[in-house]
């Protein structure tokens, strides 16, 4: 006796299909979104650091394949060899023997080779226009990171991406594909800078309003965040101009606080406007609480960015974060970098480390002050911190 056949009518199958076909559309949209925003926050702290650039358009192009001629650049300028090679632009050139390297990338190509970054196929073929693969990718980005694949190395080019996977610098889809985009490099890239995932603003406490501990902004608040800055860049710290040997420099996030330098046309990397450029960007975060000059010194607060300015021509000479207000004398302490090629923060028990608005201002002055704050306009001055840095 033949079993009786259960059926599924054809509508109730096509419709079983169609929803499921919807929730894995549903699961996918916020990975793909998330990915290209992470892309995006990762492409414009790149091309902040002069680490990637755009095409004539201005586009960053962060979907199409990375080539090996434009890895030898984005390298290069991730070493910050760029001045170097052009003062030894004739041993650069002697390092890329390639026959297949086109013109506006030989000296990158080189410079790669010599610092033995990067290598050819061969003696006379790099495959300049060849896409990049993961592995070649975390290898390159690895070695210019100092971590060394040599005798005895905790890794090699066959477990390049397993390892930068597990420093957090690469993660599916990116680590199993047969080529990595720009977009892909611009997230390693930034991984392998910061330590960190590139978040929006709004995963980073809650984005208008909120400190980078996620926090309200008070003055308070920012003296906490800024006792903290102090313990990890300690008075002494080396701070100089991309020429000072040893210098560190400015590798946070720093869009909003950049905004400001770009103003002055300041460096957000390097030297004192580098400094207060991360200063700013640890405590009030990438993007979020956009800077507004201040129009009464006196209500000056801590975290506030301080441009000093030559009154004769109207230079900039020097940038200053303020710890505090101004007290009744209007004085008040500061900390800021490139100060002797160092950071320097106020020994708070000095009566001699405070600057003074009595020092500054337009009238029979060297210097006048110009100052931003990052409060948002709805948290008002309360006097609450001036002296606040001895306490």
């Amino acid at each position: 006796m033949g079993s009786k056949m259960n059926t599924v009518p054809l509508a109730t199958t096509l419709a079983g299909l169609t929803l499921v076909c919807s929730l894995c559309f549903m699961l996918a949209v916020p990975t793909f979104a998330a990915e290209q925003m992470e892309q995006r926050i990762a492409a414009d702290y790149v091309q902040e650091q002069g680490i990637m650039a755009g095409d004539r358009n201005g586009d960053l192009n962060l979907s199409a394949a990375l080539t090996r001629a434009e890895l030898a650049v984005l390298t290069t300028r991730l070493c910050n060899g760029e001045e170097v090679l052009m003062a030894n632009t004739d041993y650069y050139a002697r390092g890329c023997r390639f026959n297949d390297v086109p013109e506006w990338a030989k000296l990158y190509v080189g410079y790669c080779v010599r610092r033995n970054l990067a290598t050819g196929y061969d003696k006379l073929h790099f495959g300049a226009f060849d896409p990049v693969t993961p592995a070649s990718a975390c290898t390159v980005l690895l070695r210019a990171r100092g971590i060394e694949d040599d005798y005895g190395s905790v890794w090699s080019y066959n477990t390049a991406v397993s390892y930068a996977a597990s420093l957090g610098w690469i993660d599916r889809p990116a680590d199993a594909a047969a080529a990595i985009t720009r977009g892909d490099v611009a997230v390693l890239i930034y991984r392998a800078m910061t330590g960190s995932r590139p978040v929006a603003a709004q995963s980073t406490g809650t984005g208008e309003g909120y400190l980078t501990n996620g926090e309200p902004i008070t003055e308070e608040n920012v003296l906490e965040l800024l006792h903290e800055v102090e313990t990890d860049w300690p008075t002494g710290t080396v701070w100089g101009t991309h020429s000072t040997p040893g210098t560190h420099k400015n590798e946070v996030p720093s869009t909003a606080a950049n905004q400001v330098m770009k103003h002055y046309r300041v460096s957000g990397t390097y030297a004192c406007g580098g400094y207060a450029s991360m200063v700013s960007s640890l405590v009030f975060g990438n993007d979020a609480n956009p800077a507004r000059q201040v129009t009464d010194l006196s209500q000056i607060r801590p975290g506030d960015i301080l441009f000093l300015i030559r009154n004769d021509n109207g230079n900039l000479w020097h940038v200053m974060v303020a710890l505090e207000s101004p007290n009744d004398m209007n004085a008040f302490h500061c900390t800021d970098g490139n100060n002797g090629g160092q950071v320097y923060w106020p020994d708070p028990q000095s009566p001699y480390s405070r600057e003074n608005l009595d020092c500054f201002g337009t009238e029979g002055k060297t210097y006048r002050i110009e100052a931003w704050t990052r409060y948002p306009e709805n948290v008002p001055y309360t006097g609450e911190s001036i002296n606040a840095w001895s306490l």
